[in-house]
C-alpha cells in the first residue's frame, strides 16, 4: 500500500485550453452588483479550460451567491475584507476615535504623496490588493494561468506587484480620466473644478501607462475604445458589449407600470450616479410636477451616499438603498431615466429596462456606449428643462412608451447575448495567448541556491556551484537570477554577465526590510488597525521583483516562497525510502511530506541518475513523461596530476601523501564504518598499515565512528579533516593512492567522478547509482561485505598494474560526463516547462 505521501506525488499536467484567472476587487454576484462580470465569467468557464476568479467577499451571503459560479466551474479565491470596511475603503476597526481619526489623517496625507504618481482612489485599492493577496498566492500556485486579467483601471496597478503573466489583460468597464474630466466639467465651484482636472489629468497619465503595458485592453464602448487608441495608445483593444440575461430581465407587462412613476438604478455611490440622483431630483423632477402633478421618482441601488439618502426628504422622491430584486422596481415604471451629467462606459441600468420593455430617457452621456438609436430604442435629452420636457411627455403619451418597448428588447437579445460576448471575449484571448507564446522570449529563470551555506550542504554544494558556472558561460541570452546566502554574492564574477544577476534574502538590507514590515504590523496591531500590507502581499512583491516565470529547486523540495512559479526540480537523495532507520521519525515525515508536495507541485523533475529515475517511476509513482535523466559531471579543477599546489594544500592540511580518501559527511548511509573496518583487515591479516583521510563535517555517525576508530587501536592511521572548502578537494584526490567510497545510498556518488577525472584509482559500493556512475572503470564490492572491500583495497595497494589501469580507465570514464551537456539538457527541460505552461 502506497503512504500518504506517495499518493500525493502525481498531479495532471495542465489541460488544453485557455487558462484564465481573474482579479475583479468587487465581488461579482447575481442578482446584485457585479452583473456583467458575473455573466462574463460564467460564460467563459463554460469556453476555456480553467477560470479562476479572485475577489473580496464582504459577507456570507456574498459568499453564497459566488457559489453559483464556483457550480459553473469557476476556481473562486475569496478573500475578506476586514469587518467594517469596504474593499476601496481606508482600513481601520474597532480602534478608538482619536485614533482612527488620526490614523486617516495619516492615511490622507500618505495618499497625498503618492497622488503625485497616481490618483488618490487608485492608493485606496492597495488594501483591496491587500485583501486579496492570499487568493492571488494560492491561484498562482494551483497551476500556470495563460492570463491574468484586471478588472477596472482602479486595480491596473496590481499587474505590478504579481509574477509576470504570459498574457495581461486590463477590462475597462469606464475610462477614469474621462469622467473625472466630464465631473469637472459640470462641477458648480472653481475649487472642486480643480481638483477633479488635477485627478483627470493624474488618471490620464496612469491609465496611459497601464494601458501601454498590458497585452490587451478591453473596454465596452467604442467611444472608450477610441479614447484610449487616441491617448494612449495600448497594444491592442477589444470592445467587448455589456452582456444581459434576457430571460431573467423578461418582458414585463404594460400593465405593471404605476401611473407617473419614474425610476433611477444603479449603484449610489458611483460618482457619476449620485451626481445624476441628486441633479434629477433637485433640477429636473420639480419641473416634472409642475406639468405631472401625481409624477414620483424612486432612486434604486446599494450604498447610497448622504446626499443621495437627504433626497427622500423631497415631495415626490423616495430612496430604496439596496433591494433583494431590481426588477419589480423597473416593472413598475412608466419611464426609466438615465440623467448622466459625467461617466464612461455604457450602462446596463439601460439595457436592463430595454430587456424589460420600458420607455428609457436619458442623456447623451447616459445613452453613450450603447448602439440603441434616439428616437426608436431611447430618448436622448441633456440639461434639466429638455430633460423634463421628454419625461413629461412620455408618462403622457402611453403610444409613444409602446413604440418604444420592442425595439429595445430586440437590442438587447442580438447584441448583448451573454454567449455571444462570452465566445467574443474567448477567442479574442486565446488569439492574444497564441500570438504571445509563438514570440522569441528569453527563459527567465530563479535558481533557488539559499541553502548553499559553505560546509552545510555536502557535496551537493559542489554540484550547484558547478552547475551555476557552467550555465553562466553557456547561456548568455536567457534570465537568470541566483538566490544565494549573503556570503556567497562575491564568489562570482558576473560582470560580463547582465543577463544573470544575484539576490540574497538573508542580507542586512533584507533584514532591515522584514523587521520594518514586522514593526508595522505590531504597531497596527497594537492599536486595532488594519495594514495595507501582509506576508502574502510581501511575497508577490518579492516574485514580481525575482521577475521569473521557472524556478530551478536543487535540494529535493520547493520553498514556500517561490511555490506561485512554475518549477523544476532536481532530485538528488531520495535515501529516505530505501533507510527509513537513518533518520529520526519527525525527520522522516518531514522528507516524506517535503519531498511529496515537491514531486506534486514540479512541472519537470530532473534526476541524476537512472537509478533516482526509476526510484521516482516505480516507488513515488511520477509520471514517465515527467522525469528526465541529466547526469552530472566532475568540475573542471578535478584533473590528474600533480599539480603545482598540491603539495602547499596537502602540507596546509597535514596529510602526506599515498592515503585512502574518503570524501564525505558522517552520515550514517555513507557508511565509513566499513572503510574503518576494512582497514583493520588490512593491517591485521595482510599487515598493511594504510593510512585513511576522511573530510566533510561531522554528523549523525561520528561519534560512533571515533569509538570504531580507537576500538581498532587506529587513532594514528585515521585523520578527519573535517569541512574541506572546494579548492583544496582536488589536491586530496590527486594526494590519494585509491579513493574508497563503500556508500550504502547514492544518488549519483559524485566523489566517484571526481576521483576518476583526477587520476585516482576508485574502490567502490555496488548498489543503488554506483554501478551506474563507475561503469567498468572501478572495483566495486559489496559495501557490507567487509572482507571484501579489504581485498579490493589490498588489491589496489599493492598492484601497481592495476592501479594505472583503473586510472586510465577512470579518465576515459570520467570524460563522458560533461557539465555543458548536463546545463544544456537542464535548460532544454526548462523550454519544455514554458512550452507545456504555454500550450492552449
Amino acid at each position: 500500500m502506497a503512504s500518504a505521501s506517495q499518493a500525493r506525488v502525481t498531479a495532471p499536467s495542465p489541460p488544453d485550453g485557455l487558462r484564465l484567472l481573474i482579479l475583479n476587487p468587487h465581488l461579482p454576484v447575481f442578482p446584485g452588483g457585479g452583473g456583467v462580470e458575473w455573466l462574463t465569467t460564467r460564460q467563459l468557464a463554460r469556453l476555456a479550460a480553467r477560470v479562476g476568479l479572485v475577489s473580496i467577499a464582504g459577507s456570507a451571503e456574498d459568499r453564497a451567491k459566488a457559489e453559483v459560479l464556483g457550480q459553473d466551474g469557476v476556481e473562486l479565491y475569496l478573500g475578506a475584507a476586514p469587518a467594517g470596511t469596504s474593499s476601496d475603503a481606508p482600513r481601520t476597526r474597532r480602534a478608538p476615535p482619536p485614533v482612527r481619526a488620526l490614523y486617516r489623517s495619516l492615511v490622507r496625507a500618505s495618499h497625498r504623496l503618492k497622488a503625485g504618481v497616481r490618483p488618490v482612489d487608485t492608493v485606496d485599492f492597495d488594501g483591496a490588493f491587500r485583501d486579496m493577496s492570499e487568493g492571488i498566492r494560492a491561484a498562482l500556485s494551483s497551476g500556470p494561468w495563460h492570463a491574468v486579467a484586471v478588472v477596472q483601471s482602479l486595480a491596473a496597478h496590481f499587474i505590478d506587484r504579481i509574477p509576470a503573466p504570459l498574457v495581461s489583460v486590463l477590462v475597462l468597464h469606464d475610462v477614469r480620466a474621462r469622467v473625472y474630466a466630464r465631473a469637472a466639467e459640470v462641477a458648480t465651484s472653481a475649487r472642486r473644478r480643480r481638483a477633479l482636472a488635477r485627478e483627470a489629468s493624474r488618471y490620464e497619465s496612469f491609465e496611459r501607462a497601464y494601458c501601454r503595458r498590458y497585452d490587451l485592453v478591453v473596454t465596452v464602448s467604442e467611444a472608450d475604445a477610441a479614447w484610449v487608441r487616441e491617448r494612449y495608445s495600448p497594444r491592442r483593444v477589444l470592445v467587448l458589449t455589456l452582456p444581459l440575461d434576457a430571460e431573467y430581465f423578461a418582458a414585463a407587462a404594460p400593465s405593471a407600470e404605476a401611473p407617473g412613476r419614474i425610476v433611477f438604478t444603479g449603484l449610489m455611490n458611483h460618482p457619476p450616479n449620485a451626481d445624476a440622483a441628486v441633479f434629477f431630483a433637485r433640477d429636473v423632477l420639480p419641473r416634472v410636477r409642475a406639468e405631472v402633478p401625481e409624477a414620483t421618482f424612486v432612486v434604486v441601488g446599494r450604498r447610497p451616499t448622504p446626499e443621495v439618502q437627504a433626497l427622500a426628504q423631497l415631495s415626490g422622491v423616495s430612496v430604496t438603498g439596496e433591494v433583494p430584486d431590481v426588477r419589480p422596481f423597473v416593472a413598475a415604471a412608466s419611464v426609466v431615466v438615465a440623467p448622466l451629467r459625467f461617466g464612461s462606459g455604457a450602462r446596463q441600468k439601460i439595457l436592463e429596462s430595454w430587456a424589460m420593455e420600458r420607455a428609457v430617457v436619458a442623456t447623451t452621456v447616459g445613452a453613450e456606449g450603447l448602439d440603441g438609436r434616439d428616437g426608436e430604442h431611447v430618448l436622448i435629452a441633456d440639461g434639466a428643462e429638455r430633460l423634463a420636457e421628454i419625461v413629461v411627455r412620455v408618462l403622457r403619451d402611453r403610444g409613444l412608451r409602446d413604440r418604444l418597448r420592442g425595439p429595445g428588447r430586440r437590442l438587447v437579445i442580438e447584441r448583448h447575448d451573454p454567449a455571444r460576448v462570452g465566445c467574443t471575449y474567448h477567442r479574442r484571448l486565446v488569439e492574444v495567448a497564441a500570438e504571445r507564446a509563438g514570440e522569441e522570449q528569453p527563459l527567465r529563470v530563479a535558481l533557488d541556491l539559499r541553502w548553499m551555506v559553505p560546509g552545510r550542504a555536502g557535496g551537493l554544494e559542489g554540484v550547484a556551484r558547478a552547475f551555476f558556472e557552467h550555465l553562466v558561460e553557456w547561456d548568455g541570452r536567457n534570465q537568470y537570477v541566483a538566490l544565494v546566502p549573503a556570503r556567497c554574492r562575491f564568489d562570482f564574477d558576473l560582470r560580463a554577465r547582465p543577463n544573470v544577476r544575484l539576490e540574497s534574502t538573508d542580507s542586512w538590507r533584507a533584514y532591515l526590510r522584514t523587521a520594518g514590515r514586522m514593526a508595522r504590523r505590531a504597531a497596527h496591531r497594537a492599536l486595532r488597525l488594519d495594514a495595507y500590507d501582509s506576508p502574502a502581499v510581501e511575497n508577490l512583491e518579492f516574485l514580481h521583483a525575482l521577475d521569473a516565470e521557472i524556478a530551478y529547486s536543487f535540494p529535493g523540495h520547493i520553498a514556500a516562497d517561490l511555490l506561485p512559479l512554475r518549477h523544476v526540480v532536481l532530485v538528488t537523495d531520495i535515501q529516505h525510502e530505501y533507510h527509513p532507520e537513518f533518520f529520526a521519525p519527525d525527520q522522516l515525515q518531514e522528507r516524506r511530506v517535503l519531498f511529496a508536495d515537491a514531486l506534486r507541485r514540479a512541472d519537470h523533475v530532473c534526476a541524476i541518475s537512472d537509478f533516482t529515475r526509476r526510484t521516482l517511476l516505480e516507488r513515488l509513482g511520477v509520471p514517465a513523461q515527467k522525469v528526465s535523466v541529466t547526469p552530472l559531471a566532475a568540475g573542471p579543477g578535478f584533473r590528474p596530476g600533480p599539480d603545482a599546489e598540491d603539495q602547499g594544500r596537502l602540507a596546509a592540511l597535514g596529510v602526506d601523501p599515498g592515503y585512502l580518501f574518503f570524501p564525505g559527511h558522517s552520515w550514517p548511509h555513507k557508511n565509513h564504518r566499513a572503510a574503518v573496518e576494512a582497514l583493520r583487515l588490512l593491517r591485521d591479516r595482510h599487515g598493511l598499515r594504510a593510512r585513511l583521510v576522511c573530510s566533510g563535517n561531522p554528523r549523525q555517525a561520528q561519534p560512533a565512528l571515533e569509538a570504531q576508530v580507537a576500538a581498532a587501536g587506529l587513532e594514528n592511521h585515521v585523520r578527519f579533516l573535517g569541512y574541506c572548502p572546494p579548492e583544496d578537494m582536488p589536491s586530496l584526490y590527486r594526494g590519494a593512492t585509491a579513493l574508497v567510497f563503500p556508500s550504502l545510498f547514492e544518488g549519483f556518488g559524485m566523489p566517484v567522478l571526481e576521483a576518476m577525472a583526477s587520476g585516482c584509482p576508485v574502490v567502490c559500493g555496488n548498489r543503488t547509482s554506483l554501478p551506474e556512475v563507475a561503469g567498468d572503470a572501478a572495483l566495486l564490492v559489496d559495501p557490507e561485505d567487509h572482507e571484501a572491500l579489504a581485498e579490493a583495497l589490498r588489491r589496489v595497494l599493492t598492484d601497481a598494474d592495476l592501479r594505472a589501469d583503473l586510472r586510465a580507465r577512470g579518465l576515459v570514464h570520467a570524460a563522458r560526463f560533461s557539465w555543458r551537456r548536463h546545463v544544456q539538457e537542464v535548460a532544454s527541460v526548462f523550454a519544455r516547462v514554458r512550452q507545456d505552461a504555454r500550450r492552449i
